[in-house]
């Protein structure tokens, strides 16, 4: 099949969960479809990441956002009722030119990545398409907005309607629609929740993979896009409200706290014991510079990636129910749950004097990430999917 792929970012380097997730689908697919990529993007695409993804794309259409036209793009779309997300990347231009390339490229399928790409098909003549819902963005606004200020919370609280207004808006315009759990299925505001298929993420459990002990610098690490608001907040919860009692019983513990974009919040918690040095190269050194993972992730939505990556590297972890709900492992046998700083502070105790129980985690994670997250799987439900709707009915 000949798949028309619509991104709202370029999908490589990967230091985004859209960005990952849509990477690794395209890549997989690639091997018995064929590719062709519409891809906006906020930020300049170097050669090499372009060179990059046209190893898996027969084409590349990318089209830069003008960075000034966007507070008119968003205001626009604040007048008009619409989420901000989507006026973000609203360019109208581009529709036509997204109609041509269709016409040229005669594709099978289309998929669409976020609702905020939605809009670019709405009235198009276009072949059957699919969108990947991938979260539901108005739960995590939702959320966001009960933890923000008095200010900031009743606009966020505007925001989550209508991101959930547009959510169920857009549901009729596809034929297919994915998202990454069932947890996440089951808020969104649509005709048929039924109809949306839980498409999970993967792991290259190939590329990430334990390492030799003995080589952690750290005891303690959290791995994220330190830019987005769930990992702020949870890198100062860690900090503020949960190293504070572990510090109490064990001064010697140390933290690193790694990831692209570090707000300048995230930036200023570091200190003699707590390490945030950015973006890394190589994002596997984090996971293999600490002897366990610490996720207090109280909001947010979809599938955290950084526990999924942290488990296959054999890292026991600890992270709160709403995260483990999306990947359902067995408490006590493949992870650690907590729901407050208590907990957290109890149950990073708990594994830096039982090193028995560190390792049967770390191998109990690692074995149920191999067995039920590859990107092979991902990808292949995307294709059965579309291969079944395009065979005609006997």
């Amino acid at each position: 099949m000949k798949i028309l792929v619509l991104a709202s970012r370029f999908p490589y380097p990967i230091e985004k969960g859209d960005k990952l997730r849509l990477y690794h689908q395209i890549r997989e697919l690639s091997h018995a479809h064929e590719i062709i990529l519409f891809a906006l993007s906020d930020i300049r695409v170097s050669p090499d990441d372009f060179a990059e993804m046209e190893r898996y794309c027969s084409r590349i259409y990318l089209f830069p956002l003008k960075k000034t036209g966007t507070a008119w793009r968003v205001l626009r779309a604040w007048l008009r009722g619409l989420p901000l997300q989507v006026g973000y990347f609203r360019q109208p231009a581009l529709k036509s030119r997204l109609q041509e390339i269709i016409a040229r490229e005669n594709p099978d399928h289309v998929y669409c990545q976020l609702i905020r790409m939605a809009g670019y098909l709405e009235g198009l003549d276009a072949p059957p398409a699919t969108l990947d819902y991938m979260d539901a963005f108005s739960l995590g606004t939702l959320r966001r907005a009960e933890k923000a200020s008095r200010l900031l919370s009743p606009f966020l609280r505007m925001e989550a309607r209508r991101v959930a207004s547009w959510e169920k808006k857009v549901f009729s315009w596809f034929r297919h629609h994915t998202i990454i759990s069932g947890q996440d299925r089951q808020v969104l505001e649509v005709e048929s929740r039924d109809r949306i298929h839980i498409v999970p993420n993967g792991v290259d459990t190939n590329y990430f993979h334990p390492r030799p002990e003995g080589t952690q610098g750290y005891d303690l690490v959290f791995v994220g896009n330190m830019g987005y608001h769930p990992n702020i907040v949870a890198a100062r919860f860690l900090v503020r409200a949960v190293m504070p009692l572990v510090w109490e019983v064990a001064p010697g513990v140390r933290l690193l706290i790694a990831g692209a974009r570090p707000s300048a919040e995230v930036r200023s918690l570091a200190g003699e014991r707590v390490s945030v040095p950015g973006w890394m190269a190589d994002i596997r050194d984090a996971y293999a510079a600490g002897k366990v993972f610490v996720a207090p992730l109280f909001s947010g939505s979809g599938q955290q990636n950084k526990i999924l990556e942290a488990l296959a590297m054999g890292l026991p972890c600890i992270t709160t129910p709403l995260v483990n709900n999306a990947i359902g492992a067995h408490p006590e046998r493949e992870v650690l749950l907590a729901d407050s700083a208590a907990g957290f502070a109890s149950q990073i105790l708990r594994l830096m004097h039982d090193t028995e129980l560190a390792h049967a985690l770390g191998a109990g994670g690692r074995e149920m990430v191999c067995k039920n997250f590859s990107w092979q799987r991902s990808a292949g439900q995307l294709a059965a999917l579309w291969q079944a709707s395009a065979t005609p009915s006997s």
